[in-house]
């Protein structure tokens, strides 16, 4: 038996534009008032600091990433939607794990007019300290659904067999 594919998110169809309007002055708001606060507090290097974010902004795209810490294995998921596999690069330490990727984003004439996008070339780098040594021999990389998935047990815990990897582990 066949599962339906699952839904993208759930559609809502609109008579006109209100409710969508609303939602944008409700998150300006909020980015409003952060702002403020954000004023208030500002350092005296502050153009410095805005400075640098802006750089990094553009030479770097950080993605989005969970550590979970499960008895004797840490499970670190990077989200990378678009990225091909083979381009990713793993390093690993004892206390930090990183992932580094470029991601080159270009558009081709043939398809229509670009009206939108927001995607950029960048280089896709991201580095977690680990809250306890891992063993580095043992770690394991999975790619699946726009996620890379890294495992790695803790220093001094026993190795079971390990499955292949799907992705290349550059240590």
């Amino acid at each position: 038996m066949k599962r339906a594919p699952k839904s993208a998110g759930k559609l809502v169809v609109l008579e006109n534009t209100d409710p969508i309007s609303d939602e944008i002055e409700a998150i300006q708001r909020r980015i409003r008032q952060r702002a403020w606060e954000l004023s208030q507090t500002r350092r005296p290097d502050a153009q410095e600091i805005y400075d640098w974010m802006v750089a990094e902004s553009e030479i770097i795209s950080v993605p989005p990433a969970e550590l979970i810490e499960k008895d004797s294995l840490f499970e670190l998921k990077f989200a990378l939607a678009g990225v091909n596999p083979d381009d990713v690069s793993i390093m690993v330490t004892p206390d930090r794990i990183l992932l580094k990727s470029e991601f080159n984003h270009q558009h081709d004439s043939d398809n229509g007019t670009v009206h939108l996008c927001d995607f950029k070339s960048a280089t896709v780098f991201r580095s977690v300290p680990l809250p306890h040594p891992i063993d580095v021999k043992a770690v394991k990389i999975n790619f699946a659904d726009g996620m890379v998935v890294v495992t790695a047990p803790k220093e001094g815990v026993a190795r079971k067999a390990a499955p292949k990897k799907s992705l290349k582990a550059r240590i």
